[in-house]
C-alpha cells in the first residue's frame, strides 16, 4: 500500500498543505504542527514523491552535469568534486555524456527538460560558443572549459596555456632543449590552448619543438607516440603530453623499449590524475583547479536558481582563467623526491648538525 500525503495529514490532524510545507522546509508552520507531521511521517514510513514535490515547489533540487566523455580518471575526479559541491548545496546530480560530440547536446537537453533546476555543461570544443548559441537554455546554465560565455551562460575556464607554459619553463630550467608535444584532439579547446601555451613558451626560451604528434587523449595514443619516439635515431630530450592518460601510455612504451625516463627522455603530462603519482617513475604534471571550478559553478547556479523570478541573473564568475599548479615528480627531474622522503632527509640532516 502506498502512503500518500493525505494519510500523513489525517494522522497528524492537519491539512495536506501543512504537510507539504513541513516536508519542503517552508516557514509558516507552528512547532506543534511540524512535530505532529514529522511524527506521523515516521509512523507511516512516508517518503515524499519527488515529482509531486517538484510540481508543488517548482524545484527538483537536481543539477545536470553534462560531460564530453566519462571515460578516464580525470572525469571520475571531476564528478567526485561536483558531487561534493552538490551535497554541500543540498542538490543531487544527474550526470550524462555527450560521447565526445557537441551535436549530442540538443538531444540531452531535451531529455532532461523539466527534470533539473540548472545545468553544468563542460564544453571544451573549439567552436562551442558558436554552436551552443543555437541551444535554448531554459534553466540557468554554466559552462566549463568553453571558449567563452554563451548568452546568459557564463564560462569558467582553466589557464591551460599558462599550465603548458609552466612545463616548457620547467624543461628549460633542467636544460632540455629538444622537445616533442603529444597534442590532444584537433577540435578540443583545452588541447589547443595547451599546445599554444607550450609552443609560445618554448619559442621564447630558445627550445626546439621537433614536432607535434596528434593524439586523442587516450593511453593508447600515448603508447603509440612513445613507441614511435623510442625508434627515432634523434630522440627528443623531453616530451609534453597534453593529458596524463597519454603521458602514462608514453611512459609504458618507453619502458618497454628500454628507454630510461628521465635520463634519456623526460615526460610530463597535464591533469594530475591519481595514477600520476604511482607511475614508474612518478609523473610530472599540471594540476588544474577542479575543486575551485566546481565550487564557482555551483555558487553561481544556486544564486541563479534562487533569484525567484527576478529579471537579472547574478553577476557572472570572473572572466580570468583559473590558475594551474605544476607538480614536479621524477619523470622529468631525477632529483625530485617524495615530500615524505624529503622531510625525513631534512630531519636527518638537522640531526647531524
Amino acid at each position: 500500500m502506498t502512503i500518500s500525503i493525505r494519510d500523513v495529514a489525517k494522522l497528524a490532524g492537519v491539512s495536506t498543505a501543512t504537510v507539504s510545507r513541513v516536508m519542503n522546509g517552508a516557514d509558516g508552520v507552528t512547532r506543534s504542527a511540524r512535530e505532529a507531521v514529522l511524527h506521523a511521517a515516521r509512523e507511516l514510513n512516508y517518503v515524499p514523491h519527488a515529482a509531486a514535490r517538484a510540481l508543488s515547489t517548482g524545484r527538483t533540487r537536481t543539477i545536470a552535469v553534462l560531460l564530453p566523455d566519462m571515460h578516464g580518471a580525470f572525469f571520475s575526479e571531476l564528478i567526485r568534486e561536483l558531487d561534493q559541491c552538490a551535497h554541500a548545496h543540498g542538490q543531487s546530480l544527474l550526470v550524462a555524456s555527450l560521447h565526445g560530440r557537441l551535436a549530442e547536446a540538443p538531444k540531452v537537453f531535451a531529455l532532461i527538460h523539466g527534470q533539473v533546476d540548472g545545468v553544468i555543461l563542460m564544453a571544451p570544443f573549439v567552436d562551442a560558443d558558436r554552436r551552443l548559441a543555437e541551444l535554448p537554455f531554459t534553466v540557468p546554465t554554466v559552462l566549463l572549459n568553453a571558449p567563452g560565455p554563451v548568452g546568459d551562460a557564463p564560462a569558467i575556464t582553466v589557464d591551460n596555456a599558462g599550465g603548458a607554459s609552466q612545463v616548457a619553463q620547467h624543461f628549460a630550467l633542467l636544460g632540455y632543449k629538444d622537445v616533442v608535444h603529444i597534442a590532444g584532439p584537433a577540435d578540443n579547446f583545452d588541447a589547443a590552448e595547451r599546445a599554444r601555451g607550450f609552443h609560445a613558451a618554448a619559442r621564447s626560451l630558445g627550445m626546439r619543438v621537433q614536432r607535434d604528434i596528434r593524439g586523442n587523449y587516450s593511453e593508447e595514443a600515448g603508447r603509440e607516440a612513445g613507441a614511435y619516439l623510442a625508434t627515432r635515431v634523434r630522440k627528443p630530450r623531453a616530451v609534453f603530453a597534453a593529458n596524463d592518460n597519454m603521458a602514462v601510455g608514453c611512459l609504458e612504451a618507453l619502458a618497454s623499449a628500454g628507454v630510461a625516463v628521465p635520463d634519456e627522455i623526460a615526460v610530463a603530462g597535464f591533469d594530475d590524475i591519481p595514477t600520476a603519482r604511482f607511475t614508474t617513475p612518478p609523473l610530472t604534471t599540471v594540476r588544474p583547479p577542479v575543486a575551485q571550478q566546481g565550487l564557482e559553478a555551483f555558487e553561481w547556479l544556486v544564486a541563479a536558481i534562487n533569484r525567484k523570478g527576478r529579471a537579472r541573473l547574478p553577476p557572472s564568475p570572473g572572466t580570468q582563467p583559473l590558475p594551474t599548479t605544476l607538480i614536479v615528480r621524477r619523470s622529468t627531474d631525477p632529483a625530485a623526491i617524495l615530500p615524505t622522503v624529503r622531510a625525513e632527509a631534512s630531519r636527518t640532516r638537522q640531526g647531524r648538525v
